[in-house]
């Protein structure tokens, strides 16, 4: 399978289960999803509400759709292409599978704290996946970077912003505990989204090698930047390059691949959980 086909693989099995997490678990508890699908499900119950519709009609899939689209008119002209197509495809996924699957009229599990856990961590896998094939979860994922992108702003500040809008209106007009449920669902999916997202996780990474030529060829073919400087065997004496890069942990393995092809001998170390300041250049899209 290619590239191409890996990222439209991603990206869909990443909305359809994203899709799931909303109608098995959410829905049967009563809970809100952050971002446009949480606004989504508010605007669907106002609808059913004045047109007195039947409750158990799924509209909240078809209303994620409506309003994402203005957002990716916007987004073609100013974004990557790809990135707002294949952004598409996993916003249509989702709204397949919350239009199509049965919502539970009693929860799977009767546990609401373990139905969370199991719903932030299948929900956040499943964005993951969408943004490992090069697309995102649409609505507020595509703002943020377009945000970022101008320097005016982040995705976890949108987030936060119209999340805590979302939990507000469901502490006033619902119940307490449906907004205090409904935010700690939403953190640990954020907490479970992050570790999952290699793109926006750096790393460091020092060589050792004796092939002088590796970094540039790093410079080339990954286009990151390195440090360098000469060290010496303390057993040997030889002389060797040693220098230090930083990536993003889903750019590891093909750094590998890099350092192995050139000098099988190269000797590296990789240092996790990094905070990285300044000038380095996040690819998430």
């Amino acid at each position: 399978m290619n590239k191409k086909m890996k990222n439209y693989a991603y990206v869909i099995v990443g909305g359809l289960l994203f899709g799931l997490t909303i109608n098995l678990f959410l829905m049967p508890l009563g809970l809100y999803n952050g971002g446009f699908t949480g606004i989504a499900q508010i605007l669907s119950n106002w609808v059913i509400s004045i047109f007195k519709l039947d409750p158990q009609i799924k509209i909240s899939g078809i209303m994620t759709f409506l309003i994402n689209l203005p957002v990716f008119i916007f987004a073609f002209k100013r974004l990557s292409k790809n990135f707002v197509i294949l952004s598409l495809l996993t916003i249509i996924a989702q709204t397949l599978a919350m239009s199509l699957v049965p919502i539970p009229t009693t929860p799977y599990i009767q546990d609401i704290f373990v139905s969370i856990l199991v719903a932030a961590f299948i929900g956040g896998y499943g964005v993951a996946l969408a943004f490992k094939g090069k697309g995102s979860a649409g609505g507020l994922d595509i703002i943020g970077i377009y945000q970022s992108q101008q320097n005016k702003g982040s995705v976890g500040k949108i987030y936060l912003v119209v999340n805590s809008l979302i939990y507000l209106y469901c502490f006033i007009f619902y119940d307490f505990q449906i907004a205090v449920y409904s935010l700690i669902y939403s953190t640990i999916f954020a907490f479970t989204l992050d570790k999952f997202h290699h793109s926006n996780i750096e790393v460091s990474v020092m060589v050792f090698t004796k092939n002088t030529n590796l970094k540039s060829i790093i410079n080339t073919e990954l286009v990151r930047g390195a440090t360098h400087w000469q060290g010496y065997g303390s057993y040997t004496g030889d002389p060797q390059e040693i220098f230090v890069t930083v990536v993003s942990q889903e750019e590891v393995p093909a750094l590998k691949a890099i350092i192995k092809s050139h000098d099988p001998q190269a000797f590296f170390i990789i240092t996790e959980n990094l905070k990285v300041v300044g000038g380095f250049e996040k690819r998430l899209i």
